[in-house]
């Protein structure tokens, strides 16, 4: 059987990227195989933006999860008086520090190390806050791409990363004002699916794709949120319009994708979970704690369909374009 192009696609999600670490790390450790040389294409927004730099930049997912549970009150403080001045602060101000943010992703993929080094190709997912428009920051695999992979890693995983209401806009050194990719393409199922077709020229049969959410959780738009204008819509209480905006990017894009390439060609990894949920910035011990079992119990549960489907063969060299 002829290996078919694989693609990895990691969604947005705040903290909730340590559910999805520890999904890989597990499928790592069970499989002994390593997912950067299986795939031939990782895309990512936001915190699997982050996720997907680390990857094909050679940086264990063990380690990726580890830097979640590690740093994950520094770059979400907790605690309930915390939380309160923080709903009070987010009426005028970001809720969360960029500066904090920044020096932890340096630690994590290194402040000299470009996109450009990455070992496998990757889409990188981002907003342009004054041009208005979609950006998708990618290695130099296809000729058209004549400036992303010269770009700073953990400057492309601010830019991917900087939610609005939690960070203020992320300033490159460019000028360029960046927010986050979550957007637009909080899931980047259909962008991985059009890249391998349209860059790689792959035929759409010939596409497979691994997608690995953050959780979420049953859906439905609560009748408060239906009739209440938007104090009651940006309330911490209400999150309503948080899960809506993530969940109709999540349907909508997995539907596109699924028409493109096909319903059997792509293995959606994710959990539904209580209503309420995780916030993305919650990371309470409890929390941490939980989302990493899910992530851990989820990968004992789909390894072997995993390995069987994506994990047959390792993915041929690449190397960017010179």
């Amino acid at each position: 059987m002829t290996q078919k192009f694989r693609v990895l696609s990691l969604n947005g999600g705040g903290i909730r990227g340590l559910y999805t670490a520890s999904f890989l790390a597990e499928i790592e450790h069970l499989s002994g195989k390593k997912l950067a040389d299986h795939f031939d294409l990782i895309v990512g927004t936001s915190t699997g933006g982050l996720i997907a730099i680390a990857i094909g930049l050679g940086n264990s997912v063990g380690s990726i999860r580890d830097f979640y549970k590690k740093n994950g009150a520094a770059i979400f403080p907790a605690g309930w008086h915390r939380r309160k001045w923080l709903f009070a602060k987010q009426l005028v101000y970001p809720k969360h520090d960029n500066v904090v943010l920044e020096q932890l992703i340096k630690q994590c993929v290194g402040e000299e190390r470009t996109i450009g080094d990455s070992k496998r190709p990757l889409v990188i997912n981002a907003f342009h806050a004054a041009g208005g428009k979609p950006v998708c920051f990618k290695t130099r695999h296809h000729d058209d791409f004549k400036k992303d992979h010269t770009r700073k890693a953990w400057e492309v995983a601010m830019a991917t990363s900087a939610a609005p209401v939690f960070y203020r806009a992320f300033q490159a050194e460019d000028g360029s004002d960046y927010i986050d990719g979550g957007v637009w393409a909080n899931c980047p199922v259909l962008v991985g699916a059009i890249e391998a077709i349209d860059r790689f020229g792959m035929p759409r049969d010939q596409v497979e794709i691994l997608s690995v959410g953050t959780t979420k959780t049953p859906f439905s738009i609560e009748h408060g949120s239906r009739r209440g204008g938007a104090w009651y819509n940006v309330s911490m209480k209400n999150r309503a319009v948080v899960n809506l905006l993530m969940e109709a990017n999540r349907r909508s894009a997995m539907f596109m994708a699924q028409r493109l390439v096909g319903v059997e060609s792509i293995v959606e990894i994710d959990r539904d979970v209580d209503r309420g949920g995780y916030e993305m910035d919650d990371s309470r011990p409890e929390v941490l704690r939980d989302l990493q079992s899910l992530g851990e119990d989820d990968a004992k549960t789909h390894v072997q369909k995993i390995v069987d489907r994506f994990f047959q063969a390792p993915a041929p060299p690449w190397s960017a374009i010179a």
